[in-house]
């Protein structure tokens, strides 16, 4: 299988969760997903993860994750582009193959997953990166569910777009 990775804009993103930017003329604009989770048993983590360099063409998606009780955001540290591959359950939680979607940020960009949205590694492919990333957790244990794939998907650049 192949995923075409399209250059991430809010538009195309906006079924899986928000994109982290600035966009037009606003002095801000604010982010309705990252924390549309907040409850009382609900204790955030913020980390700054180190991702390695990955070659685009070598990136093999085969597990995804997801988080049943929080949005989880990624934000760049460093300008790299990043590869983001999401996907929606189905009626019964199971991932649905057809929603599956890849995406390259700008290199400036970040994202904010919904709730629940299947998703891979967030997958630096311009040089090794920082970013920083904030999670909701219940401390039950049941943060994070994984799927895998029958095969590796194989990311392809949209050569449309580049």
């Amino acid at each position: 299988m192949y995923l075409t990775a399209s250059k991430l804009n809010a538009e195309a993103f906006s079924p899986y969760g928000e994109v982290v930017e600035h966009r037009g003329q606003a002095v801000r604009n604010t982010l309705s997903n990252p924390f549309s989770s907040a409850g009382p048993d609900m204790a955030w983590g913020f980390s700054v993860n180190l991702l390695s360099r990955q070659a685009l063409d070598r990136i093999r998606v085969r597990t995804l994750e997801r988080h049943p009780y929080s949005a989880q955001t990624f934000i760049p540290l460093v300008p790299s582009r990043h590869v983001v591959v999401v996907g929606l359950s189905d009626h019964a939680g199971k991932l649905s193959i057809p929603t599956l979607r890849a995406f390259i940020t700008n290199g400036r960009q970040g994202i904010s997953y919904k709730t629940a949205v299947w998703h891979f590694a967030f997958t630096a492919i311009d040089s090794d990166s920082e970013v920083a990333v904030i999670l909701g957790k219940t401390g039950r244990d049941d943060d994070t569910e994984y799927t895998e794939l029958d095969k590796d998907a194989l990311i392809v650049p949209d050569r449309q777009e580049s």
